[in-house]
């Protein structure tokens, strides 16, 4: 648990320090709130399900709940990256 602490705060350094901008979440999550918001949830689900195999499921039931969130994060994932390229073609980015 303490290295995943430490290695957040260094994430999120390495991820300003390449660039990544923040000012677009709004404008992100204003045009297409479902599919943003469908796919960050998904993420955080799938970080739930290792979880939850790693304590106490075993395989059987991981993989079906995994294949239902994978299916999401795909689905959802793509209407978000259109969204994004919808903007950056618009020039807006």
């Amino acid at each position: 648990m303490l290295a995943v602490l430490f290695a957040f705060p260094a994430l999120i350094g390495l991820w300003v320090g390449l660039g990544a901008n923040m000012d677009h979440a709004s404008k992100a999550f204003g045009a297409s709130p479902i599919a943003h918001s469908l796919f960050f949830g998904s993420v955080v689900a799938m970080e739930g399900v290792f979880f939850l195999y790693y304590y106490s499921w075993t395989l059987f039931q991981t993989l079906p709940v995994a294949g239902v969130v994978g299916i999401v994060a795909y689905v959802s994932g793509s209407r978000a990256l259109t969204e994004v390229q919808e903007r950056r073609l618009a020039g807006q980015r």
